[in-house]
Formats: structure tokens, C-alpha cells, sequence
């Protein structure tokens, strides 16, 4: 771990856990606010910093990040009251989604809500509700995306968007495009049934329970590591969740659930580095794996690991690799299995193939279209390489977890 990156956590748990005596922090405020912004936690760092003394003199010469940063909150404050009032018009109508993650996250830092920026909401409805869900979103002025398969039983999320906020709706929390996912939605068959509320600006939101929430953000954060990688901002929603309904939490359960879907190492690396670096005092309930590597991962990918072409490009190596549950024996045959997935890959991605198997066949030339204009247009072989080199550490990092 770099000395920026030391200095990055070290704002990070005075920003989560403020009251300790300050410690005067000499370092490179700019390359620290490059993480921040990496890790889109640029608001929640900006506001940490200004406790150091030696921030003044930054502060001073470059107002311009004062402006970003009033700039960013603002911007979340609008889309808290956008989504607050949606939630509202769901209420009138009877209905009454789970909210997952976004607005629920961002009550975790109290005062701090608004600088925790989320690019959307996620809510998750039944599938019996889809349509008078789909008529209050279009009567509050927002338009979806695209319309979806007709098949509610296949559909993960429906994209919904307005001039002041991005509503992701759910009829499941993970979708069903690999058997991992569908393992992780039968963690959650049950969850209609809890009647969990949280205040948020005098509205009763629904939620899911202590137990069934962090799950889910422990599932969701696993997911997003098994593609593409997941960021710093996602880690500190997992612990303080813990830190805040860890006595509500059923762990037993929560263990089952790791468990079932070989995150338990992966789970007892996040708190290990909650409690090592950011001032957190978690129970530990697994040996830690590999921390420092899955820190330094967190510093490599981003909020998402889709920060630019090359790992976007490793992105899609290292799905379509554990997707058909093999290690990256080469790079031929790597590009291989892109350009020519399994049978059951295609059935996950596209489940309408299996009562319609001929229509593999466009399929295919649109996934080969995709991919030879993904690559021609990286410009040259080294990034290509460096593609297959940011993947084939990934992936290595995916053994030790037991991922593959």
C-alpha cells in the first residue's frame, strides 16, 4: 500500500469515526482526492480533510475543489428529495417497495448522508405489483430504459429515468444470468414478508431486515468482485451496517448464507481491514484470506472496475471465465471461450434461448460484432495485453477466494 493510499484510509476513519485527536496529515491532497473521486467518495473525504491543519494552505489555493464537492452534495440532496418524493407516490397508490441499498446506505453516515453520492436508487417489488409499479414511475415523469423481456420470471431490472434521478426497479435482487445469482435470489424468497420501516425525512421507507439487508449488501459487493471488482465506497457500507444493527443481526444465518456462496473468506477481509484501517471493532467470525490483496484490488478497480477500456475489457474476461467455472489456462483460450461460450452461458444470459435455441445464431454475431469492436477500437496490442494482464491477476486473487 502506497503512502497516499495510507493517508486515504487514515482521512476515510476520522471521516467515519470523528471525535479521535487529530493527527496533522502531510501529504498529497490532490493525489488524495483523485482516490476520492476513483472511489466516489469525494464529498465525505473533502469534509474529512478539512480537520487537518495542513489542508488549510490546499484549501486555500484551490477553491475549485471546495466548489466540486458543495457541488456533488447538492446534487445528492436533489435526488434524496426526488426519490423521497416517488416514495411517497408509491405509498398513495398502496404499494410500498423494498428500498435496497442507495438511500438506506447513505442514512448510515447521519449527519453525512448526502456526502455518500449514489448514481441511482434500487427498489424490488413482487412481480404481481410490476405493473401498477411501472404507472406510478410513469406518472411521476419517469421513462424506462427500454421495454423489457415480457417474461417477469427472467427479468432482474427495469431502468427507469426522470430529469432528477435514476430508479433501478427489481423482481429480484440478483438477476438470473449464472447459477451463482440464483442461488444468491433463494436467500431472499422470504423477504416480502418482513414489514421493516426506516424514517427518512418523516416517510416510512420500507427496507429489508437487519439480517436480510446486510446479506444482501455482502452478496451484492461479492457479485460486483467476481466481474468486475468492486470499490472502497462499497466496503464501508458493508461496516458500518455491521457497526450500526450488528446486534440485530442474525450471524448464524448470515454465516449459512456466506457460506452457500463462498464469500466467507472474502467477508472476513472486509472486516479485517474495517478494524485494521478504519477504526471499526467487528466480531471476527472467519481467518482472514488475503487483506492487503483485497485492499489493493478495492484501489485498482474503482467504485466498479469499469473506469476505463482496459478493465473494462478484464472485466469481461473474468466474467466470462468464472461464468463457465474455469481458471485462465491462456489467453487463446480465453478469447476462445469469448468468442465461443457454453451452451448453459448462453441460457443464463439469454433465457428465452432455451425454449428458442435457434436464436443462438444472431446472438452470436452480435456478441462477436461487440467484442471485435470493443477490441479494434483499444487502438493497439499493449492495451489489449494489459487487459488480459489486469484479468489474469483477478483471477488469481478469485482462487484464493475459492471462486474458481
Amino acid at each position: 500500500m502506497t503512502e497516499i493510499e495510507n493517508s486515504f484510509l487514515m482521512i476515510s476513519r476520522d471521516a467515519l469515526h470523528p471525535g479521535n485527536e487529530i493527527t496533522d496529515l502531510k501529504t498529497d491532497w490532490t493525489a488524495v482526492f483523485d482516490i476520492a473521486k476513483k472511489q466516489n467518495l469525494f464529498p465525505l473525504i473533502y469534509d474529512a480533510a478539512t480537520a487537518y491543519p495542513s489542508f488549510a494552505s490546499f484549501e486555500d489555493s484551490h477553491p475549485e475543489y471546495l466548489v466540486a464537492a458543495t457541488a456533488s452534495m447538492t446534487d445528492q440532496m436533489r435526488k434524496t428529495d426526488a426519490f423521497i418524493s416517488l416514495y411517497k407516490s408509491f405509498l398513495v397508490a398502496g404499494l410500498s417497495p423494498i428500498t435496497m441499498k442507495g438511500i438506506i446506505c447513505r442514512n448510515l453516515y447521519g449527519e453525512h448522508a448526502d456526502f455518500r453520492p449514489s448514481g441511482d436508487e434500487d427498489i424490488l417489488i413482487e412481480k404481481k405489483d410490476y405493473a401498477k409499479a411501472v404507472a406510478v414511475l410513469e406518472s411521476c415523469g419517469y421513462q424506462k430504459d427500454a421495454d423489457p423481456d415480457k417474461n417477469l420470471n427472467v427479468i432482474h431490472e427495469v431502468t427507469f429515468h426522470s430529469e432528477d434521478l435514476t430508479v433501478e426497479l427489481h423482481l429480484n435482487p440478483f438477476g438470473t444470468s449464472s447459477s451463482i445469482r440464483e442461488k444468491m435470489n433463494d436467500w431472499f424468497r422470504n423477504v416480502f414478508q418482513s414489514e421493516e420501516t426506516i424514517d427518512i425525512k418523516g416517510v416510512p421507507v420500507r427496507t429489508m431486515t437487519p439480517t436480510d439487508h446486510f446479506l444482501f449488501l455482502a452478496f451484492h459487493t461479492f457479485k460486483h468482485f467476481t466481474t468486475g471488482g468492486f470499490g472502497i465506497r462499497m466496503m464501508l457500507d458493508i461496516l458500518l451496517f455491521a457497526e450500526k444493527y450488528g446486534e440485530r443481526i442474525d450471524w448464524a444465518y448470515v454465516e449459512k448464507g456466506l457460506d452457500d456462496v463462498g464469500a466467507s473468506g472474502f467477508m472476513a477481509d472486509i472486516f479485517e481491514i474495517g478494524n485494521r484501517y478504519l477504526g471499526f471493532k467487528l466480531i471476527q467470525r472467519y481467518d482472514p484470506v488475503c487483506p492487503e490483496e483485497l485492499l489493493g484490488d478495492m484501489y485498482s478497480v474503482g467504485t466498479f472496475g469499469n473506469g476505463s477500456r482496459t478493465y473494462l475489457a478484464a472485466r469481461r474476461i473474468v466474467e466470462d471465465t468464472v461464468q463457465e467455472g474455469k481458471g485462465n489456462k491462456s489467453r487463446l483460450g480465453s478469447y476462445f471461450r469469448r468468442l465461443f461460450p457454453a451452451w448453459k452461458s448462453w441460457c443464463a444470459w439469454r433465457p428465452y434461448l432455451k425454449d428458442k435455441p435457434w436464436m443462438v445464431v444472431p446472438e452470436w454475431f452480435k456478441r462477436v460484432g461487440r467484442y471485435l469492436r470493443h477490441e479494434t477500437s483499444m487502438g493497439n496490442i499493449s492495451e489489449i495485453n494489459e487487459s488480459y494482464e489486469i484479468a489474469e491477476h483477478r483471477l488469481e486473487l478469485l482462487k484464493k477466494y475459492g471462486v474458481i
